[in-house]
């Protein structure tokens, strides 16, 4: 059991996400689904913790599978890194990056120097694989 000064809110939620991932064995649309049955603040808490990876994350918000190099380098960060931005590797000549600022998703698309666009909501992965598909 972990104790903090959260008044034990943090070991709660590591239980209860626990449970889950012993539940859905790392079935991200299973998760997904464990995690949308909870309370909204208690959702939003786990999804910007660090009990969850970004690849986990990623699927709660897009229930889509964006490709082998984009799940590896979501899978070895924590979503609690996704408030500053966690890369997604490399898309032709793009770099990806996957944020959530206030429980909404963004895709940035970066070349080797400036932003090239942001992409923001649930349309957010859909709209940013459509830019490059256009401008790639």
């Amino acid at each position: 059991m972990i104790i903090g000064d959260d008044g034990g809110r943090y070991a709660d939620l590591a239980d209860l996400v626990e449970g889950i991932l012993d539940r859905c064995d790392d079935d991200p649309a299973c998760i997904a689904d464990a995690l949308n049955a909870l309370e909204p603040g208690t959702r939003n808490d786990i999804l910007s913790s660090d009990l969850l990876n970004a690849w986990q994350v990623f699927w709660y918000y897009f229930q889509t599978y964006p490709g082998d190099e984009q799940v590896e380098f979501l899978v070895f960060h924590s979503a609690g890194e996704l408030l500053r931005g966690v890369p997604m590797g490399d898309v032709g000549i793009f770099k990806l990056t996957f944020i959530v600022k206030a429980g909404e998703p963004c895709i940035l698309i970066e070349d080797d120097i400036i932003e090239i666009a942001r992409f923001k909501g649930l349309s957010s992965w859909s709209d940013a694989k459509k830019f490059i598909e256009n401008e790639g």
